[in-house]
Formats: C-alpha cells, structure tokens, sequence
C-alpha cells in the first residue's frame, strides 16, 4: 500500500483536502497522527491505545503507521495523513522513507491564513462540517501583529522546505490552495497515489469571505497596507 504525508501549515485548507481524499474509496486518509494530543483510539478504538502518548508515535512512527494500515479499508490503495511543521520536523525520517509520497500543499496568501487562524481563535471554531453553524466575527487589523505572523511562517516554511530538499522531486506532489477545488489537479493527485480517477466531495465548509479584507473591520485600511508594501494581490483569494 503507497504511504503519503500532507506537509501543510494551519489554515491552509487542510480539512476541506483531507476530508476530500477521505471521499475517495481506495484512499484511507487521517489527520495530525503526529500530533500531541490526537486521540489515536478516535480512528480506530481500543486497539490503538497503547499509541496515545505522542513519543510512542513519534519513537517508532514506522510501526505506528504499520499498525494504522492494518485497520484500513481492504480495498484501499493509499494510507496518508497531514502534518504541520511542529509535527514534521520530528518524523522527518519517514518522509525519506521510498515509499513515502510527499503531497506539499502552500497558500501562499498570509493574510488569508492571519485572518483565517486570528478568526478560529476569537470562535473557537477552526473546521466547520456541512450542517454547522458558522460563527461570524471580524477583526481589527494590527499590523504589527500581522507583520510578526509573517516572519514566523518564513521560518516554518525554510525550515520544512530545507528538510525537505533531500527528498525526490518525483516523490514531491506541489499544489497550491487555490487548485484545491480543480479537477485536472486532482486527476493528477489521484494518479500520483495510484488511485483510479474518480469525483470526490468534502464535508468541510469554507467559513470567511473570499475577499480577505472583508474579513476586517476596516477593510480601507488593509487595501492601504496592502498597497504599501505591493501585495495588493492578498486582497482576494
């Protein structure tokens, strides 16, 4: 069975891309298996408790996932799971593994990503499923705050791409946020995982405007920051 990791950061569609892949019948798809504090028994039941301590995932992430594929559909072709960058450096070592596929998803829009995780942490509501309620908020737009969000996800982002340079382009699958929700990419996806081509749908609700300076108080004032600093480009996604 092919393996794959989702190397992401929050707030860049993640959800609505595992929920996608999760649709497809030959895909057994999960979210952070990496992270502190994922409920491992929540995928499976008991079988898994003895994984629920994140050095017992992280110490041996081989057999964890060995274990997880026993579990999965018969009929699956793929195992994957999403990680972010806490999470990726750790178990960089599976990354390198050859059958391990890469999918590197980036939304390089940082004020869609500020505004989305500012947004999440004022509602207390990150993924929003079909059938939720959407809480609606906006923000005040600190630039000073928003100028430090920037320099900390350069950093994130040297840093996973630096781990990730060692890794064959042919086993790297590169796609952007805004090709989430286009076929021929996804064709391409699914062909990349050896996976039979076929239509998938997600759960997930996209919860803020399209037009990212909405999403603020004062939207003149962003257009203006915006304009300044010549990403303009930021204002809709």
């Amino acid at each position: 069975m092919k393996r794959f990791m989702i190397v992401s950061k929050q707030r860049s569609g993640t959800n609505h891309f595992v929920s996608l892949l999760q649709s497809h019948p030959q895909i057994a798809c999960y979210g952070e298996v990496f992270r502190d504090g994922y409920r491992v028994t929540d995928l499976i039941g008991d079988a898994l408790s003895h994984y629920l301590p994140i050095e017992a995932r992280t110490n041996d992430p081989d057999r964890f996932l060995d274990e997880l594929e026993d579990f999965v559909a018969p009929e699956a072709r793929a195992l994957g799971f999403k990680v972010f960058p806490k999470q990726f450096l750790p178990v960089t070592q599976i990354a390198r593994r050859p059958e391990m596929q890469i999918i590197r998803l980036v939304r390089p829009n940082l004020l869609a990503t500020y505004s989305s995780s500012r947004i999440a942490a004022m509602t207390g509501q990150g993924a929003v499923r079909v059938g939720e309620e959407v809480r609606h908020v906006t923000l005040d737009f600190d630039a000073q705050d928003f100028e430090r969000f920037m320099k900390a996800q350069g950093k994130k982002d040297d840093e996973v791409n630096k781990a990730l340079e060692v890794i064959p382009e042919e086993r790297v699958f590169r796609m952007f946020y805004s090709e989430l929700g286009q076929e021929p990419v996804l064709e391409k996806l699914l062909a990349f995982l050896g996976v039979e081509p076929m239509p998938m749908t997600s759960n997930a609700v996209k919860r803020n405007p399209s037009h990212i300076v909405e999403r603020f108080n004062d939207p003149s004032a962003v257009m203006r920051y915006l304009e300044r600093h010549k990403l303009t480009s930021w204002a809709e996604e």
